[in-house]
């Protein structure tokens, strides 16, 4: 979805859009294909916006994510939880960061780390 349309897309429309490119970001991470892994995180973000700037129904939105089959949907949809929502957004994290040796393990880990630790910021730069 393009970003000019994100702008008149409903919020399930965005949800899915969100969901898409964090699932491909997180399978073009493994792979190392950095290319594809940024331009989706662009589309990550402007999904990501449009859900935040949507009040309560973009943020239930973002919350259902966290049942998403697909562990990077979760990953993202507890980072961008951590917001509104602390308690769930950590628990999702805390199981996540306990799971198999992975890249979704490490960046759970270390989401935590800096969530405890006051270093995330929600900003839209």
């Amino acid at each position: 979805m393009k970003r000019e349309s994100l702008k008149q897309a409903s919020v399930p429309e965005l949800a899915a859009a969100y969901a898409q490119a964090a699932a491909l970001h997180g399978q073009a991470s493994i792979e190392g294909a950095h290319r594809v892994a940024n331009a989706q995180y662009k589309k990550l973000m402007a999904a990501w916006r449009a859900l935040r700037n949507g009040g309560a129904d973009g943020r239930a939105a973002l919350t259902v994510l966290l049942q998403d089959s697909n562990p990077h949907v979760r990953l993202w949809a507890a980072s961008h939880v951590l917001e509104f929502a602390p308690g769930v957004a950590e628990a999702e994290l805390e199981q996540l960061a306990h799971g198999p040796p992975s890249v979704v393990r490490l960046d759970a880990e270390m989401t935590l780390r800096e969530w405890r630790a006051g270093n995330l910021k929600f900003t839209e730069d």
